[in-house]
């Protein structure tokens, strides 16, 4: 009662402070996170040792805003959430385009969202240096008087504590009159859907800095999210870009000069997706501390049952990205796959899928190129899981039903271990 009553608070703006957390569970008990009378959508997560952070949207009919809680032991407690964001219902959220989060040391908490205002698609960016009680105002980092959708956004720090920022931006689009996207899985007369264009753009800023922007790559698939990691002086980012043909699979951009500059994107897999429009499902990427990137993501696989699968794929520090390896059952309609990496190359991605007539959060451990045997958890509604690496522990939150049918955040902390292979 005492979280709930703390967050009622925070809500009314009694309080932009998180209260004392409540007795600490065992170590895999049930994470549960909400805004009393609000819906919870679209988590991201973000972990630097044992300080680990949530950010999400709350909405009711009305309003949208983005909320933040706190944990300072690797995701056994949490702090009751507090707001984001200084202006009211400052919010256009949504599972591809959900608040983003990241960790800086000092500790620094970066968030950024996306939003409208006036009419037009903008991403905003605020700050913590005290642990999430209190936040800067609000600042537009990207679309400030442009045209064109915005969003999709992916945010990670650079090693000199920078913040580099990717998303899609329809600045340079001719006005179109259909916005065409859920195209079908296979269509072999496919062509380019009818969506406006949409190019990926990068921008970097430290401190008060105003943001550099450049862009990354032109005419990309137009709604699915953006991914972003750094190592040193490289900076990758990851999309859907739109091959000959209307084929629909992943590319990733370098920068090798902290983001200034970027290299020709390359393809990461041939995976063939031929779609008459956007999937509204991208990648997911992290670095560890040794220079490799971890990256997940999702395409369509023929077979007697056509559907999307989960793959991953890996790269150490000045080698190629490994070949693909399938991480679903091939069984279920899975999505909406997150990775995180550990500090000894290890890697963790979770995803959601629909299977005998329920939703449910997956989990699978990779380390050395060997994928550990599923970890399922039920989640009646369940939706874009993500996770992180905190000392010691896997966090993993996603939205799910709660007992009055509105969307909650739910989650679970999993010891770091060394599971065997799947046989």
């Amino acid at each position: 009662m005492a979280l709930a009553c703390a967050a009622l608070a925070a809500v009314s703006g009694c309080s932009r402070g998180p209260a004392q957390p409540p007795a600490a569970p065992a170590a895999d008990a049930p994470i549960a996170l909400e805004v009393p009378g609000r819906t919870s959508l679209g988590p991201s997560i973000a972990a630097l040792g044992t300080l680990t952070a949530v950010v999400w949207t709350a909405s009711t009919d009305a309003v949208s805003d983005i909320y933040i809680a706190i944990s300072r032991d690797s995701g056994a407690t949490f702090s009751a959430p507090a707001r984001v964001n200084d202006l009211d219902g400052d919010a256009r959220a949504s599972g591809e385009q959900p608040a983003r989060i990241a960790i800086g040391h000092g500790p620094v908490i970066h968030v950024v969202w996306p939003t409208r205002q006036d009419g037009i698609s903008q991403i905003r960016y605020a700050s913590s240096s005290d642990l999430g009680r209190t936040f800067s105002k609000a600042v537009t980092v990207a679309g400030e008087k442009l045209s064109g959708a915005r969003g999709w956004e992916s945010l990670a720090l650079g090693w000199d504590g920078g913040v580099h920022l990717a998303w899609l931006d329809g600045r340079n689009a001719a006005p179109r009159p259909n916005h065409a996207h859920h195209g079908s899985h296979a269509n072999p007369g496919a062509k380019t859907d009818s969506a406006p264009r949409q190019d990926v753009f990068h921008a970097a800023w430290k401190g008060a800095a105003a943001p550099a922007e450049r862009q990354v790559a032109a005419n990309v698939c137009f709604c699915c999210k953006t991914a972003i990691a750094t190592s040193g002086e490289k900076v990758y980012v990851a999309y859907r870009h739109i091959f000959p043909d209307s084929i629909r699979d992943i590319a990733v951009a370098r920068s090798i000069d902290n983001g200034v500059t970027f290299e020709a994107p390359t393809r990461l897999s041939d995976d063939g997706w031929k779609i008459a429009g956007c999937p509204d499902d991208g990648p997911a990427m992290a670095a560890d501390s040794h220079g490799g990137l971890h990256i997940a993501w999702p395409t369509f696989v023929e077979g007697e049952t056509p559907r999307k699968g989960i793959f991953f794929a890996s790269m150490a520090e000045g080698q190629a990205f490994t070949p693909r390896l399938r991480l679903d059952s091939g069984q279920v309609d899975a999505a909406h796959p997150q990775i995180a990496a550990d500090d000894h190359g290890a890697s963790a991605v979770v995803w959601d899928e629909h299977a005998a007539g329920a939703r449910r959060i997956v989990l699978r451990r990779i380390d050395k190129g060997a994928a550990a045997a599923p970890e399922v958890f039920a989640a009646d509604g369940g939706l874009y899981p993500v996770v992180a690496a905190a000392e010691g522990h896997w966090v993993v939150v996603w939205s799910q039903l709660g007992p009055d049918k509105r969307q909650v955040l739910a989650g679970r902390r999993l010891a770091f271990k060394n599971p065997s292979p799947e046989p």
